[in-house]
């Protein structure tokens, strides 16, 4: 095999521009996790949730994401599928379906929800059809200094009598894991919208 100088050359360029590139991503500092705070309170007949977190993206791109409803099975975890199948004004029709996952066990689950979209302030849903008996819920997005905060209050009466008494750890894991996925999705499409808005001034 022969290798000539301008050959070499060009290969020398093209591994300067890849280290270039390795070295560029890697000044790049991870995004760290949003800390949420998740609280379940249960009653005879209903469980309830409260989740809260303030987000680094502004309340525009929050919207975005939490509406976002046929791309959620892209970074919700176990959401096999997430599809509008009708929509009129601020009136949407969604139906997901995936797994509701403790320890080692995975229970599918199919629900329908009914959606009324307040942009962009937030949501209220109610599921009507599926595996939960009543599951009705609101997102809230208020603007504050360092983001925006996103509220979740959920009013849930299951329907997986195999769960028993762990019903409540259920349903804990499983909404913090999807609440945690959302908060963690806004951060990342926060820091996107910042960087696309810092190389637009220069």
């Amino acid at each position: 095999m022969r290798c000539t100088h301008g050959s070499l050359s060009t290969v020398a360029m093209r591994l300067g521009s890849a280290c270039s590139i390795v070295a560029a991503m890697a000044a790049v500092p991870p995004l760290d996790a949003a800390t949420i705070s998740v609280d379940v309170v249960r009653s005879v007949e209903t469980i309830d949730v409260r989740a809260s977190t303030t987000v680094h993206a502004d309340i525009a791109t929050a919207w975005h994401v939490l509406t976002d409803y046929e791309r959620f099975t892209e970074f919700i975890p176990d959401l096999l599928r997430s599809h509008v199948v009708a929509r009129s004004g601020s009136k949407v029709t969604v139906e997901q379906s995936g797994f509701a996952v403790i320890w080692l066990l995975k229970m599918p689950v199919e629900v329908t929800f009914e959606i009324d979209e307040n942009s962009p302030i937030g949501l209220h849903s109610r599921s009507v059809a599926g595996d939960l008996r009543s599951l009705t819920s609101r997102y809230a997005l208020t603007p504050v200094p360092s983001g925006t905060r996103l509220d979740y209050l959920g009013h849930l009466a299951p329907g997986f009598v195999l769960f028993g008494r762990i019903e409540r750890s259920v349903i804990e894991h499983n909404i913090a894991r999807r609440f945690q996925a959302l908060a963690d999705e806004m951060e990342r499409q926060g820091a996107l919208a910042r960087t696309h808005r810092d190389n637009g001034t220069r």
